[in-house]
């Protein structure tokens, strides 16, 4: 029986609250070191090309357990605000148990319909997610409802289009959630009021970032 699109959204929330406790483990962990440096050099990559200062606004969106958390809080500093958004349950649990900086706030729910303060956000960061929202026209438009005039969205994964959706393509849970082509990201970031100024697809490294 071919599954419908809440078949494959529940299955998706399924697979995600279930490896919650063991995600920065299984994928970030570096077995030589112990510490979750597995990708030191892509996120020093990407924060090099994220606009984070001190005192911003931050938006996690599609956080996970909180890989980015301590990398975003160096940046932004006690002043800062940053904001974990996910929808599945058991990775914002064990979010918030890994983190509980005072600067540091939880949300369940949809990027699409979560919610979020208009124009409140100096940067939004969507990393490691992009393909597994449901509606991505909607997320696109309610992340950058969320950005301040000026702010500046980054969507980013340590893989290219082909490479992500290739392995995507190998997990029952995700095999439906794609990155979609250039041509039609470029569509969502136009259609929502943002203008890329950085466009890279590349083995190893896939980063957009955009300004409202």
């Amino acid at each position: 029986m071919q599954k419908t699109a809440d078949d494959i959204c529940r299955m998706r929330k399924e697979f995600f609250n279930s490896k919650a406790e063991c995600w920065l483990d299984m994928l970030y962990r570096n077995p030589d070191t112990g510490q979750y440096d597995l990708h030191r050099e892509g996120f020093e990559r990407l924060f090099a090309l994220a606009p984070l200062k001190p005192g911003g606004r931050v938006l996690d969106a599609g956080c996970g357990s909180g890989v980015l958390v301590p990398m975003v809080l160096e940046r932004i500093k006690p002043a800062g605000l940053l904001y974990e958004l996910d929808f599945a349950e058991k990775m914002i649990e064990e979010n918030r148990n890994l983190h509980r900086n005072e600067n540091v706030r939880f949300i369940v729910g949809d990027v699409a319909s979560a919610p979020l303060e208009s124009e409140f956000f100096d940067t939004v960061i969507c990393f490691a997610a992009f393909p597994h929202f449901d509606d991505k026209d909607k997320a696109m438009l309610a992340m950058s409802r969320a950005l301040k005039s000026g702010g500046v969205l980054v969507i980013a994964h340590f893989s290219s289009s082909e490479e992500l959706n290739r392995h995507h393509g190998a997990c029952p849970a995700v095999m439906h959630d794609h990155l979609p082509p250039e041509s039609e990201m470029r569509g969502f970031f136009h259609a929502a009021g943002l203008d890329i100024d950085l466009f890279l697809d590349e083995p190893g490294f896939y980063f957009i970032r955009a300004k409202k």
